[in-house]
This record gives C-alpha cells, sequence and structure tokens, in this order.
C-alpha cells in the first residue's frame, strides 16, 4: 500500500509541474496553431492524471481537511479543462450526452462543497476551511449553472471560443492556486493569522478572473469590429 501512495504521489505531483509550465504554451502562443493544440491537449492529459491520481490519494490515506479539499480543487481544475476543452469540438455539434453527464456530476460536487462549508461554519464559525470550501463550492456552482443554462437555450456567436479561454484559463488558475498554497507552509511563518493563508486562495482566483475577463473583452471587441468591417 506504501509503493502505492508513493507512486501515486510522485505521479500527481510531476503531472501537476508538467501542467503548469506546459499550460503557459497555449497563453502565448499563436491560437488555433499546433503548437497552441497540441499543448492544450497534453494540458488536459495532465490534469485528467492530477485529479484521478488526487482521488485515489484521498481515499488511500488518513483523512486530512486539506488533503480533502485539495482533492475538491483538482475535480474542480479537471472539469474546467475538459470543458475548456470540449468547447473546441462543440462548434457545430453542441454538447453531446458526456458534457451534460460531466456538468451535472460537477453541480452535485459543487453543492457537496457549500454543503459542507456551511456545515463548517457552522461548527466552527468564519474560520480557514469553511472559507474556503464555501468560497470555490459557489465558485464551481457558477461555472455549472452557466453550462447547463446554456444546453437549454441558443448562445452568442463565438461562444465555444470564449468558454475555451475562460475555462482552460480558469483551469490554470486553480492548478497554481493548488501548487502555490501547497508550499505556502516554507514561505509564512507558522503563527501567521488564517486570513494569510486565505489571501493565497483567493488572490490568483480574483486576479486571473481580471486577466481572463480582459482577454474575453479584447477578443468581443476584434470580432465587432471585423463584422462591422464586413458589413460595412
Amino acid at each position: 500500500m506504501k509503493t502505492l501512495i508513493i507512486s501515486l504521489l510522485i505521479t500527481h505531483v510531476a503531472t501537476g509541474c508538467i501542467a503548469l509550465l506546459v499550460g503557459l504554451v497555449p497563453m502565448f502562443s499563436k491560437k488555433g496553431s499546433r503548437l497552441h493544440n497540441r499543448a492544450g491537449l497534453i494540458y488536459v492529459y495532465c490534469m485528467i492524471i492530477v485529479a484521478v491520481s488526487a482521488l485515489f490519494l484521498c481515499a488511500l490515506q488518513p483523512f486530512k481537511m486539506m488533503r480533502l479539499f485539495l482533492t475538491g480543487i483538482a475535480i474542480f481544475s479537471f472539469y474546467l479543462s475538459m470543458t475548456g476543452w470540449r468547447a473546441t469540438k462543440q462548434k457545430k455539434s453542441g454538447p453531446m450526452p458526456f458534457d451534460k453527464g460531466l456538468t451535472y456530476i460537477t453541480l452535485l460536487v459543487s453543492l457537496a462543497m457549500i454543503g459542507f462549508g456551511v456545515y463548517l461554519l457552522v461548527l466552527n464559525g468564519a474560520s480557514f476551511f469553511p472559507i474556503l470550501f464555501s468560497f470555490f463550492g459557489v465558485l464551481t456552482l457558477i461555472f455549472a449553472r452557466r453550462d447547463i443554462q446554456s444546453m437549454a437555450r441558443p448562445t452568442e456567436d463565438m461562444h465555444w471560443f470564449f468558454q475555451h479561454i475562460t475555462r482552460m484559463g480558469g483551469s490554470y488558475i486553480a492548478t497554481f492556486t493548488a501548487a502555490l498554497v501547497t508550499n505556502t507552509g516554507r514561505i509564512i511563518p507558522e503563527n501567521a493569522p488564517d486570513w494569510v493563508a486565505t489571501i493565497g486562495w483567493i488572490a490568483p482566483a480574483v486576479i486571473g478572473g481580471l486577466l481572463i475577463g480582459r482577454t474575453v473583452r479584447y477578443y468581443k471587441q476584434k470580432f465587432n469590429k471585423s463584422k462591422t468591417s464586413v458589413a460595412a
């Protein structure tokens, strides 16, 4: 059992590091290029391995709150990367049964995270883990709810393109956050207040979200200008 856990841990850490490095390539390479597509696909495969290994590590090792939460983040990051990648496959066919099933499963996971966060809030008050479980549970719920809404009614032009950007970017932020906070103990003092660690969890999501929003606005303006030029 110990050998299996060590192997899983090495696999989890190694693929996570590869994902962090490879994930930078699509951000700075030409959209739609061979390099962009290949690097993005490698990133998705890495996130699948990270999520699966996290689930096994959580099940095989003694219960720890941080381990449970990091497993939730791994699943969240996997969902974002998978839906971001699948968005490029839905240009014409729309969402497939696999996409719908994945979305509803993630919706249930988000509700479980929120419920557990609320339970911890009632039990322990507004401390580190209750806030984080609630925050990321709500964040996961927002993404899953948007997917369900987009399946139920027509969406804006180039919806798949913007979903691809936001989901892949969001997945990278979640992966970066997990790597950051895992090593936070080596940076901040042990007697630091809880809010210092909480900022380390939330700040990447806020800053990364602003950058993603800026990127989406840029491409929307670019596409609108192209439409105006064609119409003229």
